[in-house]
């Protein structure tokens, strides 16, 4: 599995309805599209906080062709090429996913944290310790929960998709939810 994200970074002034009415318009287009686990359709705005405004979907892959036709087709990322320029696409490696007592439908905001993973330490050595209790601690709220690991800066991932609205934390991006594409039905 798969985690990947791209940013959008948008001026102070623009009006994020824009963004709104796109995802309300074209949200539905990545539900259950093949390979995909969820997609989050996330923003950040000025005006509610937030040091920018921003686009920046994240997505959990359940395999890697599901993320290459994403990447490669229609509907995918081209629209995001058309719309605002080719963006960088973070992806990280997935160690776990945890799934909460909320569906998909219900998600309000995601919460993203960062950190490398100790200099020299074999990722064998730290992985669990770093993660465990991250994905144990299932609140009420919890949707999802993402650990990962991108494998070129050694950078671990920890995100909580949750179904309360997003809340200031000096230690993690907060972002606010706009929709949530579920991947195929099994």
């Amino acid at each position: 599995m798969y985690a990947m994200q791209y940013s959008v970074p948008l001026p102070a002034d623009y009006d994020m309805r824009i963004i709104r009415d796109r995802v309300a318009r074209t949200g539905h287009l990545l539900d259950g599209f093949s390979g995909l686990n969820f997609k989050a359709y996330l923003i950040r705005e000025r005006s509610n906080g937030a040091a920018v405004n921003e686009y920046a979907p994240f997505y959990v892959w359940n395999d890697i062709d599901g993320m290459r036709a994403f990447c490669w087709g229609e509907p995918g990322y081209s629209t995001i090429v058309r719309d605002f320029g080719r963006r960088p696409i973070q992806d990280w490696t997935l160690i776990n996913l945890a799934e909460g007592h909320r569906s998909l439908d219900q998600a309000r905001s995601m919460s993203i944290t960062t950190q490398p993973l100790p200099a020299g330490a074999a990722p064998v050595d730290v992985i669990e310790d770093l993660t465990e209790d991250f994905l144990a601690s299932v609140g009420p709220s919890t949707i999802r929960k993402v650990a990962a690991v991108d494998v070129t800066s050694w950078t671990l991932l920890l995100a909580e998709l949750n179904a309360d609205q997003p809340t200031a934390d000096h230690e993690a991006i907060s972002y606010r939810v706009l929709h949530v594409s579920p991947g195929p039905r099994g």
